[in-house]
């Protein structure tokens, strides 16, 4: 089932035309999209919800989900009149940047072993832009007080 799961939403995602990204809508409000030019393919593994790109890898808990939705809008959809943070990260060459975190907060990195190689705080704006270019090759984990998710550097 997990695997036809991803099967059909990788289908749906290279074939859908007018839709842009894939929107993943968390129960604490928070959204975050995967634009299909990053070619996002959605599995499970145990109970979480895993979208993996060309640039990374997020895991959701799936307990924290409200809904995962095609969007064709450049912006959010915005049925109740306020205002929803926009979960980012991208990479930029050898920086990763991160958008729509809690204003003030930290970001830690950790190696597969468990060991922390970095620690940031996010902007008044709740954005970083971290230089990942001393990094080893090595799959890391980056948590915030929002979001977690993995990358490998290559």
């Amino acid at each position: 089932m997990r695997l036809l799961f991803a099967f059909l939403l990788t289908a749906l995602c290279s074939e859908a035309s007018g839709q842009n990204s894939i929107a993943i809508y968390q129960k604490d409000g928070q959204v975050a999209k995967f634009a299909f030019s990053e070619k996002p393919v959605v599995t499970y593994s145990g109970n979480d919800l895993v979208v993996t790109t060309t640039k990374t890898t997020v895991q959701y808990p799936v307990y924290m989900l409200q809904k995962v939705v095609f969007d064709v809008s450049d912006e959010l959809a915005n049925d109740i009149e306020e205002v929803k943070q926009q979960a980012q990260f991208r990479f930029e060459g050898e920086t990763l940047n991160i958008s729509g975190g809690e204003p003030g907060s930290s970001v830690s990195i950790y190696n597969m072993s468990g060991v922390m190689v970095g620690q940031y705080r996010l902007d008044s704006d709740g954005r970083a832009s971290i230089s990942i270019q001393s990094m080893d090759k090595n799959l890391y984990i980056v948590k915030t007080t929002r979001f977690t998710f993995k990358f490998r550097k290559s």
